[in-house]
């Protein structure tokens, strides 16, 4: 938009609805980065924690939103995560060199503690496996360890580790920002939809009740269509939702570029909404695939040497 011209005319006409919108929309995002975790959510000896190290006033702020659903543990994190380093006996827990954000993890918060989070809060545990340098076993074991109930050693070892119940976790996500070259094991969108398909029909083998978000798209490359295409011909049968991500900032400190980016966002909402339409109609995949925005903000004025603690 050109400096100074008007803006365009928005109706409001509660009449006319395109869709309906989950609640799930208004969900949240947990990533080992920064403070978020440690320092955040997780302060163990703090006096404002409770006796597992989960800050009582951080999950009295959270409990306010009525947040339907948190992501975990990323983010570029999860593609060098190993989630059995996260459970046990903390003080046998190994510390990781983190390569996404260059730090060390001490492994002290883990699946369990995210679990306990998320029931003290009132909201749905989502889960995103590694599909950088993880494998399909490491995956499917976690569906086991969470939401097992025969008597397995994956589901044993949950039980032992003081949860008799499942977790019951219903959404998992598989990767993360996997057309990105700054994610550790980017792929094709070749390389990616088989990925996807094998993953997805082990995770699905264990517990057939959890839906599957496949990482369409975060950077909005050339080949985002392509990924998408691929995604629904090679595992249309196991993808409930489709993942974008989106952040926005004001680099160029041009308010009006900036503001029109609303134009942009309906251009691209369209063309997915489109392309999954097509794709269900030229396949036959008659029950309902969404679209889910699992990681969006406005941001970009910090950087990753300050682990990207945006100030608003």
């Amino acid at each position: 938009m050109e400096r100074g011209r008007l803006l365009n005319t928005i109706k409001v006409d509660p009449d006319r609805q395109l869709a309906a919108l989950s609640r799930n929309v208004f969900g949240g995002f947990a990533e080992h980065l920064g403070r978020c975790i440690y320092g955040g959510i997780y302060e163990e000896g703090s006096p404002l924690s409770d006796d597992m190290g989960i800050r009582q006033d951080v999950a009295a702020a959270l409990r306010r939103l009525h947040m339907p659903v948190i992501r975990y543990p990323g983010g570029n994190f999860v593609s060098g995560y190993r989630w059995m380093d996260g459970i046990g006996p903390k003080e046998k827990r190994p510390a990781r060199a983190e390569l996404a954000w260059h730090t060390v993890d001490s492994n002290r918060f883990g699946t369990d503690e995210f679990i306990a989070f998320c029931r003290q809060i009132g909201t749905e545990p989502y889960l995103a496996v590694n599909c950088g340098d993880g494998s399909m076993r490491e995956a499917r074991d976690w569906v086991e360890y969470c939401n097992g109930v025969d008597d397995t050693y994956l589901a044993n070892l949950r039980r032992s580790n003081g949860h008799t119940a499942p977790h019951q976790v219903k959404y998992w996500g598989i990767g993360n920002e996997v057309d990105g070259p700054w994610q550790m094991g980017m792929k094709t969108p070749q390389e990616y939809a088989r990925a996807f398909a094998e993953y997805g029909k082990l995770m699905k083998m264990v517990d057939p009740s959890i839906l599957l978000l496949a990482s369409w798209t975060s950077g909005w490359f050339e080949d985002w269509v392509e990924r998408g295409q691929l995604l629904l011909e090679q595992a249309g049968n196991l993808v409930d939702y489709m993942a974008i991500h989106w952040y926005v900032g004001n680099r160029q400190d041009d308010y009006y570029r900036y503001m029109s980016l609303s134009e942009l966002f309906e251009e691209r909402l369209s063309g997915a909404e489109g392309l999954l339409a097509a794709m269900r109609t030229c396949h036959k995949i008659e029950r309902p695939i969404y679209l889910a925005v699992d990681e969006w903000n406005v941001w970009y004025r910090t950087h990753v040497e300050e682990q990207l603690e945006e100030v608003y």
